[in-house]
């Protein structure tokens, strides 16, 4: 079938709006726009038929790079270098806790349940493994809950995109070359280390150049195109491109830090125009994504309820991981239950569902709708939770009196 460039443009037109509102109505309902762009995806797709999803399930490859790249550079550019050295060892315990707990539980429920292999069930239970940066921050950034609780939070739903997406890409390699262990070990290791080292040269490199072209247009575009390209050198010569964006992004939102620790006599930073914009290009990338997550799942009650039961699971395993690693913490009844339930699945999730097809991994249709139905499910019953605990604490709002004020 042709492509229809008019439904094109009325798709990418509404996702945009419902984009926008959605995160309107996420101000006022603690809803992410998430399960809105969802369900869009769906009524467009397999239930009304509007566009031809053929055609997005070719482009696969395509938009899975470019949403794992804006995924990672994003999540560098925004990382807080110091609140990183400083909070990590919470942050990381809970993300570590979190992940490992959730991959061991919803594993065993999908060789029981599903009768998936051993790779099968490590490989899916690690791409649905980590709660989501997007819709983690953007939920509790108003929400009357404690700093430390708030800050564990945020770094947990940071840590866990980087760490999600290269397990679920390492057990995937593991999975298709059939290698003795420490030799994948070894390749991965060298892939990461050529990451690391490119993507901070180029960064440093790029932090001057930013500073020449700061009083010429589009350097922001400019930008944009050398991570494309630093995503390509890396993977050509052998190195994880992912993480090469990353540390690219990390270098760029840290650059006064950066340049203090090299000696440099000039202090290099990267604009809050520069940081804006990223934002703004980061939104549609985002919200297509879902959008097209939603247009080429399965409708199906058989995954919804497989979906429910994984959810389920993936709730019970959250409860034990974050008892575990509030040690020391002081926390309110309310802290504790709004920890205990913040486990919605996002955009990595997303992303790392598309690949196991690409790689050639048995049930690829099955890693798609059923982490379609977890991000589903997990973003709705997080913002239920939320409500239910300012319930039960018996407080009218869940949002801080002064948020409320400012926005008026």
């Amino acid at each position: 079938m042709p492509i229809d460039p008019f439904s094109i443009l009325i798709l990418f037109g509404v996702t945009i709006v419902l984009g926008y509102i959605g995160s309107l109505i996420f101000d006022k309902t603690k809803i992410p726009d998430v399960a809105w762009l969802l369900i869009f995806g769906l009524l467009v797709g397999p239930v009304f038929n509007f566009v031809d999803r053929s055609i997005f399930i070719e482009a696969s490859p395509l938009l899975s790079s470019i949403a794992l790249l804006a995924i990672l550079f994003d999540a560098g550019l925004h990382i807080d270098f110091h609140k990183l050295i400083k909070e990590i060892p919470r942050g990381l315990v809970l993300s570590i806790l979190g992940v490992s707990f959730s991959v061991i539980g919803v594993s065993l429920a999908l060789m029981v349940i599903l009768r998936f292999d051993f790779w099968g069930a490590i490989i899916l239970s690690t791409i649905i493994g980590g709660t989501s940066s997007a819709s983690v921050v953007g939920m509790i950034s108003a929400l009357r809950i404690s700093d430390e609780a708030k800050m564990a939070l945020q770094l947990e739903s940071i840590f866990t995109d980087p760490i999600v997406i290269v397990v679920a890409i390492t057990f995937m390699q593991f999975a298709i070359a059939k290698v003795p262990l420490a030799t994948l070990v070894n390749s991965l290791a060298s892939a990461y280390s050529i990451a690391i080292v490119l993507g901070f040269i180029i960064g440093v490199i790029w932090l001057y150049a930013l500073d020449e072209l700061k009083k010429r247009k589009f350097d922001y575009i400019l930008t944009l195109a050398i991570v494309f390209l630093l995503y390509v050198l890396t993977e050509t010569v052998g190195g994880s491109g992912p993480i090469a964006a990353l540390i690219f992004g990390l270098v760029l939102g840290n650059g006064l830090i950066f340049s203090r620790f090299l000696g440099f006599k000039k202090r290099y930073k990267t604009s809050r125009l520069f940081k804006r914009f990223q934002e703004e290009i980061a939104f549609f990338i985002r919200s297509f994504f879902f959008v097209y997550l939603g247009l080429i799942a399965s409708l199906d009650l058989i995954y919804l309820f497989y979906g429910a039961l994984i959810t389920a699971v993936i709730a019970f395993m959250r409860i034990l991981s974050v008892q575990l690693s509030i040690f020391k913490m002081k926390l309110t009844e309310t802290d504790l239950n709004i920890m205990r339930f913040v486990l919605p699945r996002g955009l990595a999730a997303a992303v790392l569902a598309q690949l196991p097809a690409l790689y050639g991994i048995g049930k690829g249709d099955m890693f798609l709708n059923l982490s379609f139905n977890v991000i589903l499910l997990t973003t709705l019953l997080t913002a239920i939770f939320i409500r239910i605990s300012y319930k039960l604490s018996g407080q009218e709002s869940v949002v801080k009196p002064e948020d409320t004020h400012r926005k008026k």
